[in-house]
Formats: C-alpha cells, sequence, structure tokens
C-alpha cells in the first residue's frame, strides 16, 4: 500500500489535529520570516546611511590630500636653485647637447631635501616630453630615470603648453612597485612649461588601515578586477573582486552577496591608471552576521511560543472532531455491520441525533430498498443474456478473424498499388528530364570548350555543369525509387562492401553509437550496383542514428540463404540486415515506412526520399526489403539479395581528358526530341564527322537510300518505330553500319527490345566528351575487329 493510500485512511479527526498545527506553525513562520525581513531591510538602510557619510568623509579627505599635494608641488617647483637647475637642463637639452649631469644632481637633491619635508612617498620630475630624469622619497626606485610617463592623462594635461601655471591633476600610476595616488603640477618659466612634478602615496595596506579608522567599515582597495589590499583578508578573493566590479556603476551603497553572506558596499573613486584601470576604495558592512545575531534571541521565542501554538491547536481540532464525527462514526458502524451478510441489520435509530444524520439515514433506506428490487430484475436478466452471450461470443470470434484477414489484405494491396502507382510517375518524369539535362549540360560544357579557362565566365559555366550534376542525381534518386534507375550491376561480396563503408558509417552515426559487423565466412555473390549497395547503408545507418540520439548500438549482418540437398547447404541469396536498438515505431508507421515523403522527423530535418529510395534500389536489384520492429525495442531492415550465377566484369570507366578524339567517318543521328539532336549534330561536326539527322526512322530510310552511312546513332524508344526495329529495316535496305543505342529509360524497360549483347549503348544524359568518346570506340574497336577477322581469315587460306 502506497503513502498516499495509508494517509487517506487515517482518521479524519487525526487529520484535522494535523492539518490545525501545522496550519498555525505556518502562520508562525510566516510572522518570523517577515520579522527576518523587516529587520534585514531596515538594517541595509542604516548601513547605506552610514555609509554614505563615509563616502562624505573619504571624498573630502580625498580632496584635502589632493590640495595638499598640489601645494606641495607648488613650493617645491617655486625654489630658487629648483627652478634654475631645471632651467638649465631644459636649455641644454633644447640645443640637443648633452645635459651635464651636475644640473641632474642638483635638481635630485633639491628633491632629496624636499622628500623629508612632505607627506610624499614619491617624488619625480620630467622633462617636457613626459621623461623622468630625477626621483626621491621613500619609493623612489618606483620610477627610475627614463622611464616615460607621456601615457598618463594627468602627465599630459600638465605638459600641454596651453595650461594655466598654477594647474595640477590628480590621478593613479600603476609601476613596479605597486600603485599610486599622484599629483601632477606644470613646471613653467616665462610662459614655456619646461615638465612636470610629480608627487605620489602608495596605495597600500598602510592606506587602507588609514580608511578603515576614518570609516569604521571593512575596505578594500582594488584596482579594475584585482584586490590591492583588504582590511579584512577573509575578503581578498577574486570572487569579491568581481561582485564588487558589477556593482562599479552605482557610485552609492548598494547591497552584494559575497559568498554565503550579504554585504552593503559603497565605492570612493580614486582615480585611473594610465592604462584606463578604474582604482577604488571599498567600504563594505557586514549585513547577513549582523542581523544573524539580532534575530537569534527571536528565534528561540518563536519557537517555543509557536510549538505551544501548534499543540493548542492540534487538541483543540481532535476535540471538536470527536464531538461532531461521533454520530456519524456509529452510522458508518451500522452500515459495515449490513455490508458484512450483504443485509441490513435492522433500522438505525436516528431519532435523537443531529438532523444531519437523520436525513443520511433516510437516503441510506431508500438507497437499500431500490437496490433490492433492482437486484432481483437484475438476476432474472443474467441468466438470460449468460445462454445468449455464449452463442455471440463464438460469432465474434469468427468475424473478429475474418475482418482482422481482410484488413491486412486491403492494407497490402493499398501499399502496393500506391508504391505503383507513384514509381510509374517519377519514372516517366525521370526520363523526360534525362532529355533536358542532356541538353543543358551539353551546351554548356560545348560553351565551356570554347571559353578561356581563366575567365569569370568559365567559372560561370562550371557553376551551371555542376548544377547539371545534381539534377541528374536527383533523376537518380526518383529513378531508384521507381525501380527503373539504370544501374551498372557488377558482381559483388557483400560482405566486402559493408567493411569498405564501415569507416564512413562510423564517422556519420558519430561516437556515442557502437558499430558492430557480422559477416559470415564464404559469403555468396550477388549482382547489384555497388554505389547503390552503398547508398542503401548510408540512408539505413542515417535513420538509426536518428533513431538513437542518446546513443546504442547498430549492428550490419550478412549471411547466406540456401537450401539443403544431399547434406550440403546450396546458397540461393544473401541477407542483409541493419538492426538498431533505437525507439522503434509503431505499426502504422511501418505501414507507411516506405512512402516517398513521409517521415516522422521534424519539420526542416528529412525529405522522407531516403527509405523508398532504399525500397526501389532492393526491388530493382531483385531483391526484397522487409522491416521489424516495436516501439522502444528497435528496428530491423531486412534485404534479400538472390545469389548471382555467373561472374560479370565492371562497365568500362571513361577518363575525362582535354583533348576529344577526332573523326571523319559519316554518321546518321536518329532522335526525336528535337533539342538532343541538334546537340549531338553539333557535338560531332566540331569533331570533323560527316553528320545527317532524322527526327523518325521513315526520314532515317529515306537519307540511308540516298547516300551510305558509316555509323547509326539511335534512340531505343521513339513513336511509331523503335530503333532496333529501325536497325532491322536498315539492314534489309543498306549496306550494314556500325549502330550505336542511346537512351534514357532503364534495363527494364529495354528489355523488351533484345539487344544484341556487343551492342553499343550510350545512356542519357550524356556530356559532349562523353558522345565524342563513346563513338570514337565504337569505331575504332569494329576497325580492330575487322582486321582480326581479315587476319584469321588470310591464315586460314595460306594453311588450306
Amino acid at each position: 500500500m502506497g503513502i498516499v493510500a495509508r494517509l487517506r485512511r487515517i482518521s479524519l479527526g487525526a487529520k484535522l489535529a494535523v492539518l490545525s498545527a501545522l496550519v498555525t506553525t505556518a502562520v508562525v513562520w510566516m510572522a518570523f520570516w517577515g520579522l527576518d525581513n523587516a529587520t534585514r531591510q531596515n538594517t541595509r538602510d542604516v548601513f547605506a546611511e552610514q555609509l554614505a557619510r563615509n563616502q562624505q568623509t573619504l571624498e573630502g579627505l580625498q580632496e584635502r590630500n589632493a590640495r595638499e599635494m598640489l601645494n606641495t608641488a607648488t613650493l617645491i617647483s617655486q625654489a630658487p636653485t629648483f627652478q634654475y637647475s631645471l632651467k638649465t637642463f631644459q636649455i641644454e637639452t633644447s640645443r640637443g647637447a648633452t645635459p651635464d649631469p651636475l644640473y641632474v644632481r642638483m635638481i635630485q637633491d633639491e628633491l632629496r631635501q624636499r622628500a623629508g619635508n612632505v607627506n610624499a612617498q614619491l617624488l619625480a620630475v620630467t622633462d617636457d616630453s613626459g621623461r623622468v630624469f630625477a626621483a626621491a622619497g621613500m619609493r623612489a626606485t618606483a620610477l627610475r630615470r627614463g622611464t616615460r610617463l607621456g601615457g598618463v592623462r594627468a602627465v599630459q594635461h600638465v605638459l600641454d603648453p596651453n595650461a594655466p601655471a598654477d594647474s595640477g591633476k590628480i590621478a593613479v600610476l600603476r609601476t613596479d612597485s605597486g600603485y599610486f595616488q599622484i599629483a601632477v603640477y606644470p613646471l613653467v618659466q616665462d610662459g614655456f612649461t619646461l615638465g612636470a612634478l610629480v608627487l605620489g602615496e602608495r596605495l597600500d595596506s598602510g592606506f587602507v588601515a588609514a580608511a578603515r579608522a576614518a570609516s569604521d567599515a571593512s575596505v578594500l582597495l582594488t584596482a579594475g578586477n584585482t584586490i590591492l589590499a583588504s582590511s579584512d583578508p577573509a575578503l581578498a578573493l577574486p570572487s569579491t573582486a568581481a561582485a564588487l566590479a558589477e556593482r562599479a556603476i552605482y557610485d552609492r551603497a548598494t547591497p552584494v552577496n559575497l559568498g554565503p553572506d550579504e554585504y552593503v558596499a559603497a565605492p570612493v573613486r580614486l582615480g585611473s591608471s594610465q592604462d584606463r584601470e578604474p582604482v577604488r576604495l571599498w567600504m563594505l558592512q557586514p549585513l547577513t552576521p549582523r542581523v544573524a545575531r539580532m534575530m537569534a534571541p527571536l528565534r528561540h521565542d518563536f519557537l517555543i511560543y509557536g510549538a505551544i501554538a501548534a499543540l493548542i491547536a492540534a487538541f483543540g481540532a481532535a476535540f471538536t472532531a470527536g464531538t461532531v464525527l461521533g454520530p456519524f462514526q456509529r452510522f458508518v458502524a451500522y452500515m459495515r455491520s449490513g455490508a458484512a451478510t450483504e443485509q441490513r441489520q435492522g433500522r438505525f435509530d436516528a431519532e435523537h441525533e443531529a438532523a444531519e444524520v437523520r436525513t443520511l439515514n433516510e437516503s441510506f433506506n431508500q438507497l437499500m430498498d431500490s437496490i433490492a428490487v433492482k437486484r432481483r430484475a437484475l438476476e432474472e436478466r443474467t441468466a438470460e443474456l449468460t445462454a445468449a452471450n455464449v452463442v455471440l461470443t463464438d460469432e465474434i470470434s469468427e468475424r473478429t478473424r475474418v475482418e482482422q484477414a481482410l484488413r491486412e489484405s486491403e492494407a497490402q494491396l493499398r501499399q502496393s498499388q500506391k508504391l505503383e502507382a507513384i514509381g510509374t510517375l517519377a519514372g516517366g518524369i525521370a526520363h523526360d528530364f534525362n532529355n533536358l539535362i542532356t541538353v543543358i549540360s551539353g551546351y554548356t560544357q560545348l560553351a565551356l570548350m570554347r571559353a578561356d579557362k581563366q575567365s569569370p565566365e568559365a567559372e560561370d559555366l562550371r557553376q551551371v555543369v555542376e548544377a547539371s550534376d545534381r539534377a541528374a542525381n536527383l533523376t537518380h534518386q526518383l529513378l531508384a525509387f521507381s525501380r527503373k534507375q539504370v544501374l551498372q550491376p557488377t558482381v559483388l561480396d557483400l560482405g566486402e562492401v559493408v567493411n569498405g563503408i564501415s569507416p564512413m558509417l562510423r564517422r556519420i552515426i558519430g561516437e556515442h553509437i557502437q558499430l558492430g559487423i557480422e559477416a559470415e565466412p564464404s559469403l555468396a555473390r550477388v549482382r547489384a550496383d555497388r554505389g547503390q549497395i552503398e547508398q542503401v547503408l548510408l540512408n539505413l545507418a542515417v535513420n538509426a542514428r536518428d533513431a538513437m540520439q542518446s546513443g546504442g548500438h547498430l549492428t550490419i549482418a550478412t549471411s547466406n540463404i540456401g537450401r539443403m540437398e544431399r547434406g550440403r547447404s546450396h546458397p540461393t541469396g544473401v541477407a542483409l540486415v541493419v538492426r538498431d536498438t533505437g525507439t522503434g515505431m509503431s505499426r502504422d508507421v511501418q505501414e507507411r515506412i516506405f512512402e516517398p515523403f513521409f517521415t516522422t522527423k521534424d519539420p526542416g530535418k528529412g525529405t522522407g526520399l531516403g527509405l523508398s529510395m532504399v525500397y526501389g534500389i532492393v526491388k530493382q536489384s531483385g531483391g526484397s526489403i522487409t522491416v521489424e520492429s516495436e516501439p522502444g525495442r528497435g528496428t530491423a531492415f531486412v534485404i534479400t539479395l538472390p545469389a548471382a550465377e555467373v561472374l560479370v566484369g565492371n562497365d568500362l570507366q571513361v577518363i575525362d581528358d582535354e583533348e576529344l578524339p577526332n573523326g571523319t567517318e559519316s554518321i546518321l543521328i536518329v532522335e526525336d526530341a528535337e533539342d538532343v539532336r541538334i546537340l549531338a549534330r553539333r557535338t560531332l561536326e566540331e569533331r570533323g564527322y560527316a553528320v545527317r539527322v532524322a527526327r523518325s526512322a521513315a526520314e532515317a530510310l529515306e537519307i540511308a537510300a540516298a547516300g551510305s552511312v558509316d555509323v547509326l546513332l539511335t534512340d531505343i524508344v521513339m513513336p511509331q518505330t523503335s530503333g532496333p526495329q529501325l536497325v532491322a529495316e536498315f539492314f534489309a535496305t543498306s549496306r550494314s553500319p556500325l549502330v550505336i543505342y542511346m537512351s534514357g529509360y532503364a534495363d527494364d524497360a529495354l528489355e523488351q527490345y533484345e539487344l544484341e549483347p556487343s551492342a553499343v549503348f550510350l545512356r542519357k544524359p550524356f556530356t559532349p566528351a562523353g558522345l565524342a568518346r563513346t563513338v570514337r570506340r565504337a569505331i575504332d574497336d569494329a576497325a580492330q575487329r575487322t582486321e582480326r577477322t581479315e587476319r584469321a581469315t588470310s591464315v586460314s587460306s595460306a594453311a588450306d
């Protein structure tokens, strides 16, 4: 029994007591929470006012300190010895002569004498370019001779010739020895600025200690996101500097969280260094510890009084519940006694009970009387229905079985008709599209042959050729779905194909999916297009990857399928199984999985052509494909291909060279598509051939009767008369020419024409280069066969 069920079984009185105690506890806690928030807010306001006063005090001290340093700078600059030495040093420097070291020592001595009488830890003198040539004080080593201070804005300001003679500037200077708050005073004589006098006070722990004594708060000295000094070592953390930097945009006191505690922080700006790094003095008052100390006594009191209030509320609720619920409990006991025997045990005496109990008792008696009547009627009806139910159950079972079989048959028929109809449409569109691609690509390549290879126009033409290739690939996909693609089948070992493409599959599916290869040794060979089989594996692997977003296992297995004869296995086919451990699919999805443009992926993440292409490729290769899947238990695609009986060599691969072959033979082109006919004629005439064209078989026979033809280049599928029929009539009336067939239809569509195995065949779409090479190769091969035949005949005659 679960916890919720057990809680429901507790008596109502106990529930009311617990609820009263919880409500009282919640009220006490809310009161304490409100008091805590009010105390925190009041303390925060008090700290903010206190820090605001400290800000004003420290800012006043900063202004007074600045005035004192500027007054000190004025006294030093007006010393006669200092002015004379500085002026002489500047005159010799402006003449290009090397200043006498005596003047530098005189200025250095003057600074040392003054350093003991002024409140400055750093004294330095620069020339009119901002270069230090004399320094003194407790931190004189911070500025070595030759240090350039031209990058400090305060120094730039006082070296400005237009600056007033009594003007000065306060800033922060960063050196290798630390940070200094400096006062810069111009050294002006006779209206000319000879240099600058720099006085500095080190910003360190001593500076922080003085601020701590003046503000009575924790003090931090920061430069950007770096803490320079702190009066509280526990606050000298990088996280503290980062948190304070976010609050630097406020000049007033604001709350800030430093670790687990809340503080009220107020900044005092000291200036910016030569790197534009802001330097600030922060005053912090700890808010969380102060509020905790104030609320500790109250927390103890609230805890005691809250516990007492909760107990009083619980006892009061329990007493009230007992008084109110007593009659109801007696009535419930009466109903339970009747439920045990399934009959009422007399009638409940509610005459002296509350009105609610009397009403409930009357309603209960009416309900029991009505139930007794209906119970007798139900028993009679149940006996009648029991007899009829036996017969009806048998009839329903038989009808359900028949309907299920009928639905399965209808679903299979609709799926087959749908795929066949869409396949026929896709095949027809792809055939017509092949002619268009042939014309577009052909004329573009002819223009590319004449264009300058480095010109922009040539690059534009190459883009058109690439687009034509992509359109041809799309046509191949449509033909693959319609099972009418022009394949290039070879005899394959499916195990070698799977092992060859496995590295690519591992990159595609990702490291979160494990790929396993299970190949049975001595696999039977199959006849199929290797590229199309690889496309099938790629599409199935991508689908498996999308079904295993969180990782899983993808297994590709190959095995023989055969029959047993005389104790030996004779393979009749090969099974290719692609199995994943993904999300699986429902039966409704399985029925539509091979439909084109059907996808379960999100919009923009799938075209719905992947599995329809797989279906077309397998069917065109003479095989079959089935799917086995359950939601949450993965999917397995089982592909079966028939075993190959003979080995057939690969088709001849055409090498793409720059130079195309020429010829002088006479060629007759028979093609009903005008654009393709014009392209073929133009291509061959440019290669030197004598070309004539015909739109139909009748026109071709008329041209052949008027003159000899060396090569007949004819389309296979034409209106009225096919290419093979034209060749038969041609041979009957004229000298036998060399025949080259061309077509964009699929192999299975051309089987009805029964072409001779040795026939030369040019597939559409073709390129001008492919056409020229095919024609030249066919002519040369025919010449070689003729030469071999004549040589064999002459040898046989000589032997006789």
